[in-house]
């Protein structure tokens, strides 16, 4: 008997091989996504800071299996009220675990760095659309198309990730799944209201095109593709979770003094100022100031010490948070609908990480050296490449040069020279291929690679 699947089904490669354990193609995504070597290696990769030995915190693979659980939860909650409208638990499942796959080590840090690294100053602030940059290439950028984890997300389920060997394009997932884990469904340059965010480079963006739905040949920058609404329920978990984990790990680390947040009190006011300012969530309503201030009643009232009080406390916050989130949560014709005044509470609990840790001194001061370690591997390694591969010569690579490159390396630098999109030419595949290794490897892998690439002494010489 032949199995018939729908469009959603279909896998880029074509296959559509019967499952003996009875799995939907997107619950074979979801497992392929677990047994990934790119999902461990989230294991090793920073959240938002690293904790004390004794001290635990989350990081990017802890929080995304608590984003597939929040998904699922979601999904449970709209199949219980009957408007579910066709979600895929499977597929939503597959993208919570991969939406993080693309972060580099040392997470944002390593991100805003390596998009420097490879844009010029005028296209960094002002990206330009896709077909600008197929017909007059910038001469200044190493690649105009930058680097953002969630384009390396999509190009790891996509191009790098191996599932059946090197003919196999990526994970070889369904078309739904990969849907699903498109957050921002359109290229650099192509939403005027997110500049910053895009979800596919330009050697990947056929496949974007073939994902999506998209004509190469329309310009989408003034009404550019809108997420799936499996996709619209993974970015929802995903904020959840950030929320939730994020003031549970800095309340226990000492760094969010949520007892100090009683009402009136001076750390609420100085809170609420900055998180007012245009920088940040700009001015606040008075509902959403409400909404907050009765959150606190839930919160700890003394520094975390470890009692069981204070864990139950936790689990109490915890609980309240995930609940009203996900309860705040619907599907109407436009697609799934965040209650406004829990979406903004959401992101002013998220704005408490920023004021306490993400723009304080210390977390800063690594965050410096972080981004020196990922430039010194950029700055070492590219003369390198560019030479073993005679980027200048525009002859055959060195072969003996080759091989004396990271391994890794040489096959990133290979896969995208396979797979070079339109405008590829082999500088930028060197580059590319440059990009993926960094990114791909875990926050030990990068200062292990550093010291050994810039000659200090380090544990595990050959």
């Amino acid at each position: 008997m032949t199995a018939s699947f729908g469009a959603d089904d279909k896998r880029r490669s074509g296959r559509s091989e019967i499952d003996p354990s009875h799995r939907s193609p997107s619950h074979r995504d979801r497992d392929r996504v677990l047994y990934s070597e790119s999902f461990r290696r989230l294991g090793g990769v920073t959240q938002v800071a690293l904790g004390r030995p004794e001290l635990i915190l989350h990081n990017r693979l802890t929080h995304s299996l608590k984003v597939e659980q929040v998904g699922l939860s979601i999904v449970s909650k709209l199949s219980h009220e009957g408007s579910d409208s066709g979600l895929d638990p499977s597929a939503i499942a597959a993208a919570c675990l991969s939406h993080d796959l693309g972060h580099p080590p040392f997470g944002h840090a390593a991100e805003a760095e390596l998009n420097t690294l490879l844009t010029c100053s005028s296209h960094r602030k002002a990206a330009r659309p896709y077909s600008q940059r197929v017909t007059s290439p910038c001469t200044k950028c190493r690649l105009e198309d930058g680097f953002e984890g969630n384009a390396q997300s999509f190009r790891i389920l996509t191009r790098l990730a191996t599932h059946r060997g090197a003919d196999s394009p990526g994970l070889d997932l369904t078309y739904r799944s990969l849907r699903a884990v498109t957050k921002y469904p359109w290229l650099r340059g192509e939403n005027l209201t997110k500049p910053r965010k895009w979800g596919a480079y330009d050697c990947d963006a056929e496949v974007l095109f073939e994902v999506t739905g998209q004509d190469p040949e329309v310009a989408y920058a003034d009404d550019p593709i809108a997420q799936s609404l499996d996709a619209q329920v993974m970015d929802w978990a995903d904020d959840i979770s950030y929320a939730v984990h994020d003031i549970e790990d800095f309340y226990r680390s000492g760094h969010i003094p949520l007892a100090d947040y009683k009402p009136k009190s001076d750390t609420l006011k100085r809170f609420i100022e900055y998180a007012s300012k245009p920088e940040a969530l700009g001015p606040l309503e008075d509902d959403i100031v409400s909404a907050f201030e009765n959150l606190l009643t839930f919160m700890p009232k003394t520094a975390y010490a470890g009692t069981d009080e204070d864990h139950a406390v936790l689990d109490m916050v915890r609980s309240t948070m995930l609940t009203q989130f996900i309860d705040a949560t619907s599907v109407s014709e436009d697609g799934l609908d965040r209650e406004q005044v829990q979406d903004k509470l959401n992101a002013l609990v998220k704005q408490l990480i920023w004021f306490h840790v993400i723009d304080g001194p210390r977390l800063a001061s690594i965050q410096i050296g972080q981004q020196r370690i990922v430039r010194e591997l950029f700055e070492v390694l590219e003369p390198v490449a560019l030479t073993a591969y005679r980027v200048d010569d525009g002859d055959h690579p060195d072969e003996q040069l080759v091989r004396r490159l990271p391994y890794n390396l040489r096959v990133y630098i290979d896969r995208t020279r396979a797979n070079p999109g339109a405008t590829y030419k082999l500088r930028e595949c060197v580059y590319r291929g440059l990009t993926d290794f960094i990114s791909s490897l875990s926050d030990e892998d990068a200062y292990y690679q550093h010291s050994v690439l810039v000659g200090r002494p380090s544990h595990g010489h050959l």
